[in-house]
């Protein structure tokens, strides 16, 4: 084809033409052109690509991505590296002390610090239930605690740091689940109805873009006793936990002076309750005052 034959085609100018088919000669890629009436570019017959134009810094994130993460949990992992062996076997000799050196270099850990991993046992049968296209039965534990039923269609996975979520409908309803509050997981015989047209990176981006952009921090500070430390850590989730400042208590060194910034009061409030006197409410007043106030209605249902 000449360059105006490919401008056209492709919507772009011939003086970006010219620069992309020398960037494909400097790759590696066999183009070569023909003067004269009739002539224009073209690829040598039969070439086949054996991934030698990959460039360094591709190489080099390839390797990166061969640190254990979601696609662990997926159960995709013997399968990146299965994956990986066939790459490395059809890249160039010259590549793989690259390779070698970024695999002992950099390491991408996704989990963060002091919590444990939320197990997430029905992830690969949620997994399997997407790429089916069957729907799933659902009994899902909400942030209540009490066990719904749900039947969903699902339109995609999430792993948000060490959190995975399953983004799907039900009756219609576009929802986003919790996979570890997940009790029990069936796969339905039943198709499910997921638009063709629905990318789960752009609902995740879009939605998470409208919630930070409505969210309203709510700082608390708190003064924590050295034996509730670790229940406090299980109880709080990973949506606070970045925000955690510690300090030393001035009145007694073996407490902890902690600030940190929660949705709303109410879920301040229910972390402060489930502490209870592991925990004292510094500040916001109107969270000691609704602190104390649960505290006298339990006393009153026990006289």
């Amino acid at each position: 084809m000449t360059a105006h034959e490919l401008a056209e085609r492709l919507e772009v100018s011939e003086r970006t033409i010219y620069r992309d088919l020398q960037a494909l000669s400097l790759a590696g890629i066999p183009i070569y052109a023909e003067a004269g009436t009739g002539g224009g570019y073209a690829l040598i017959e039969q070439y086949q690509t054996r991934l030698t134009g990959l460039t360094k810094s591709e190489v080099h994130a390839l390797a990166s991505s061969q640190s254990s993460g979601p696609l662990h949990d997926l159960g995709l992992g013997s399968a990146l590296e299965a994956a990986f062996l066939k790459l490395e076997a059809v890249l160039s000799p010259h590549w793989h002390g690259d390779i070698d050196t970024v695999k002992r270099s950099i390491h991408l850990d996704s989990t963060g610090w002091l919590w444990a991993k939320e197990p997430v046992p029905f992830l690969p049968l949620l997994h399997e239930a997407l790429w089916l296209g069957q729907k799933v039965e659902v009994d899902y534990r909400r942030h209540d605690g009490q066990i719904r039923q749900r039947i969903i269609d699902p339109y995609g996975l999430v792993a948000k740091s060490t959190v995975w979520y399953l983004i799907g409908a039900v009756d219609d309803q576009l929802r986003i689940f919790r996979v570890s509050r997940a009790r029990t997981v069936k796969l339905l015989a039943e198709s499910s109805q997921r638009p063709r047209a629905f990318d789960v990176r752009v609902f995740w981006e879009t939605w998470k873009s409208t919630l930070e952009a409505n969210y309203s921090p709510y700082v608390v500070r708190f003064r924590l006793a050295p034996e509730g430390v670790q229940r406090f850590f299980e109880r709080v989730d990973e949506t606070v936990r970045p925000s955690i400042r510690e300090e030393p208590d001035k009145d007694d060194q073996e407490w902890r002076i902690i600030s940190m910034t929660f949705s709303s009061l109410l879920h301040a409030q229910t972390v402060a309750m489930g502490m209870g006197n592991l925990l004292q409410v510094l500040e916001p007043l109107e969270l000691r005052e609704a602190i104390r106030a649960q505290a006298q209605q339990i006393v009153a249902l026990y006289e």
